[in-house]
Protein backbone atom coordinates (compact mmCIF):
# COMPACT_ATOMS: atom_id res chain seq x y z
CA UNK A 1 0.00 0.00 0.00
CA UNK A 2 2.89 2.17 -0.31
CA UNK A 3 1.96 3.04 -3.83
CA UNK A 4 -1.00 6.16 -3.66
CA UNK A 5 -3.08 4.94 -6.51
CA UNK A 6 -3.01 1.70 -4.51
CA UNK A 7 -4.96 3.49 -1.31
CA UNK A 8 -6.74 5.73 -3.57
CA UNK A 9 -8.41 2.43 -5.22
CA UNK A 10 -9.10 1.02 -1.83
CA UNK A 11 -12.05 3.16 -1.49
CA UNK A 12 -13.12 2.52 -4.36
CA UNK A 13 -13.36 -0.94 -4.88
CA UNK A 14 -16.24 -3.12 -2.76
CA UNK A 15 -14.26 -5.04 0.16
CA UNK A 16 -15.49 -8.29 1.85
CA UNK A 17 -13.15 -9.52 4.75
CA UNK A 18 -11.86 -12.78 4.95
CA UNK A 19 -14.62 -15.40 5.41
CA UNK A 20 -17.61 -12.94 5.24
CA UNK A 21 -19.33 -14.53 1.70
CA UNK A 22 -22.01 -11.67 2.12
CA UNK A 23 -21.23 -8.29 3.66
CA UNK A 24 -19.02 -6.39 1.00
CA UNK A 25 -17.97 -2.45 2.59
CA UNK A 26 -18.34 0.53 0.50
CA UNK A 27 -16.64 3.96 1.33
CA UNK A 28 -19.92 4.95 3.50
CA UNK A 29 -18.77 8.98 3.48
CA UNK A 30 -20.06 11.69 0.43
CA UNK A 31 -16.83 13.44 -1.56
CA UNK A 32 -17.83 16.65 0.16
CA UNK A 33 -16.05 15.19 3.47
CA UNK A 34 -12.73 16.96 4.10
CA UNK A 35 -11.97 13.11 4.72
CA UNK A 36 -12.44 11.86 0.93
CA UNK A 37 -10.70 8.61 -0.26
CA UNK A 38 -7.83 11.25 -1.99
CA UNK A 39 -7.03 13.07 1.09
CA UNK A 40 -6.94 10.01 3.01
CA UNK A 41 -4.82 8.46 0.50
CA UNK A 42 -2.31 11.07 0.10
CA UNK A 43 -2.42 11.09 3.99
CA UNK A 44 -1.09 7.87 4.23
CA UNK A 45 -4.19 5.63 4.67
CA UNK A 46 -6.45 3.11 2.83
CA UNK A 47 -9.66 1.54 3.56
CA UNK A 48 -9.63 -0.82 5.73
CA UNK A 49 -13.21 -1.67 7.19
CA UNK A 50 -14.56 -4.40 9.45
CA UNK A 51 -18.37 -4.82 10.33
CA UNK A 52 -18.30 -2.62 13.65
CA UNK A 53 -16.18 0.13 11.77
CA UNK A 54 -17.35 0.73 8.28
CA UNK A 55 -15.16 3.95 7.68
CA UNK A 56 -12.05 2.53 9.34
CA UNK A 57 -8.67 3.66 7.55
CA UNK A 58 -5.27 2.26 8.09
CA UNK A 59 -1.88 3.68 7.66
CA UNK A 60 0.36 1.77 5.18
CA UNK A 61 3.37 3.11 6.99
CA UNK A 62 2.53 3.27 10.59
CA UNK A 63 -0.40 0.87 10.82
CA UNK A 64 -2.41 3.31 12.87
CA UNK A 65 -6.39 2.60 12.69
CA UNK A 66 -8.75 5.76 12.44
CA UNK A 67 -12.23 5.24 12.16
CA UNK A 68 -15.47 7.61 13.44
CA UNK A 69 -14.17 10.38 10.34
CA UNK A 70 -16.88 13.36 10.49
CA UNK A 71 -17.68 15.84 7.70
CA UNK A 72 -14.52 17.78 8.76
CA UNK A 73 -12.31 15.50 10.03
CA UNK A 74 -8.74 16.67 8.24
CA UNK A 75 -6.82 13.35 7.76
CA UNK A 76 -3.45 15.41 7.59
CA UNK A 77 -3.84 17.36 11.03
CA UNK A 78 -5.26 14.19 12.56
CA UNK A 79 -2.54 11.73 11.22
CA UNK A 80 0.15 14.47 12.14
CA UNK A 81 -1.33 14.57 15.96
CA UNK A 82 -1.82 11.32 16.63
CA UNK A 83 1.50 9.73 15.05
CA UNK A 84 3.89 12.54 13.65
CA UNK A 85 6.55 11.84 16.20
CA UNK A 86 6.39 7.80 15.35
CA UNK A 87 5.27 7.58 11.77
CA UNK A 88 7.48 8.72 8.98
CA UNK A 89 4.93 9.49 7.02
CA UNK A 90 2.79 11.87 9.35
CA UNK A 91 5.87 13.69 10.10
CA UNK A 92 7.27 14.25 6.45
CA UNK A 93 3.61 14.64 4.85
CA UNK A 94 0.98 15.51 7.14
CA UNK A 95 3.00 17.65 8.84
CA UNK A 96 3.87 20.37 6.62
CA UNK A 97 0.27 22.79 7.43
CA UNK A 98 2.62 22.97 10.68
CA UNK A 99 5.53 24.41 8.97
CA UNK A 100 3.29 26.73 7.12
CA UNK A 101 2.06 30.12 7.84
CA UNK A 102 -1.73 31.37 6.74
CA UNK A 103 0.23 32.20 3.41
CA UNK A 104 1.34 28.56 2.85
CA UNK A 105 4.87 30.38 3.50
CA UNK A 106 7.02 28.13 5.08
CA UNK A 107 8.29 29.49 8.81
CA UNK A 108 9.21 26.59 10.56
CA UNK A 109 8.84 27.79 14.22
CA UNK A 110 10.10 24.24 15.94
CA UNK A 111 13.58 24.10 14.31
CA UNK A 112 13.38 20.29 14.68
CA UNK A 113 10.95 20.11 11.07
CA UNK A 114 13.72 22.04 9.17
CA UNK A 115 14.32 20.52 5.95
CA UNK A 116 17.94 20.34 6.65
CA UNK A 117 17.40 18.59 10.41
CA UNK A 118 18.33 15.20 11.21
CA UNK A 119 15.34 14.17 12.61
CA UNK A 120 13.09 15.27 9.16
CA UNK A 121 16.33 14.16 7.04
CA UNK A 122 15.56 10.88 9.03
CA UNK A 123 11.76 10.57 8.55
CA UNK A 124 12.27 10.79 5.24
CA UNK A 125 14.97 8.32 4.42
CA UNK A 126 12.60 5.99 5.86
CA UNK A 127 9.90 6.36 3.06
CA UNK A 128 12.26 4.48 1.01
CA UNK A 129 13.81 1.85 3.56
CA UNK A 130 10.21 1.05 4.71
CA UNK A 131 9.77 -2.50 3.42
CA UNK A 132 12.99 -2.45 1.68
CA UNK A 133 11.37 -1.21 -1.75
CA UNK A 134 13.71 1.59 -3.09
CA UNK A 135 15.27 -0.32 -5.89
CA UNK A 136 18.45 1.69 -6.27
CA UNK A 137 19.78 0.50 -2.62
CA UNK A 138 20.54 -2.77 -4.48
CA UNK A 139 22.69 -1.52 -6.82
CA UNK A 140 26.31 -0.87 -5.34
CA UNK A 141 27.68 2.52 -5.45
CA UNK A 142 24.35 4.35 -6.78
CA UNK A 143 23.98 7.92 -6.98
CA UNK A 144 20.66 7.74 -5.72
CA UNK A 145 20.84 5.53 -3.15
CA UNK A 146 17.92 5.99 -0.10
CA UNK A 147 20.50 8.11 1.93
CA UNK A 148 21.45 10.57 -0.72
CA UNK A 149 17.74 10.95 -1.43
CA UNK A 150 16.63 11.86 1.50
CA UNK A 151 19.38 14.02 2.23
CA UNK A 152 18.62 16.10 -0.85
CA UNK A 153 15.34 16.42 0.56
CA UNK A 154 13.11 14.01 -1.44
CA UNK A 155 10.50 11.59 0.21
CA UNK A 156 9.62 8.05 -2.13
CA UNK A 157 6.52 8.21 -3.40
CA UNK A 158 5.49 6.06 -6.00
CA UNK A 159 2.94 5.88 -8.67
CA UNK A 160 2.80 1.95 -9.20
CA UNK A 161 4.88 -0.97 -7.63
CA UNK A 162 8.47 -0.99 -8.63
CA UNK A 163 7.95 2.55 -9.81
CA UNK A 164 11.19 5.26 -8.64
CA UNK A 165 9.14 8.33 -8.67
CA UNK A 166 10.52 11.04 -5.74
CA UNK A 167 9.23 14.39 -4.22
CA UNK A 168 10.02 17.20 -2.62
CA UNK A 169 7.34 17.86 -0.61
CA UNK A 170 8.93 21.52 0.49
CA UNK A 171 9.09 22.78 -3.52
CA UNK A 172 6.39 20.10 -5.31
CA UNK A 173 9.24 18.94 -7.42
CA UNK A 174 8.83 14.94 -8.76
CA UNK A 175 11.49 13.25 -10.35
CA UNK A 176 11.89 9.57 -11.54
CA UNK A 177 13.69 7.60 -13.85
CA UNK A 178 17.29 7.36 -11.62
CA UNK A 179 20.52 7.15 -13.09
CA UNK A 180 23.70 5.37 -11.25
CA UNK A 181 25.75 8.86 -11.96
CA UNK A 182 22.27 10.98 -11.14
CA UNK A 183 22.82 13.23 -8.03
CA UNK A 184 19.57 14.17 -6.29
CA UNK A 185 21.60 17.11 -4.96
Amino acid sequence: MHVLDNRINSFYKPKRKPGSKSQAFKWPHPEYFTANPETLAEAGFYYDPSPEDVDNVTCYMCGKELSEWAEEDDPFDIHFKKCGKKCSWASVRCGLRSDMNHKEKFVFTDKSRLPTSKTMEKARLETFTFQDVWTHDSVRNHAASSKNMARAGFVYNPLEVGDDSTTCLYCGIALSGWQDDDDPT
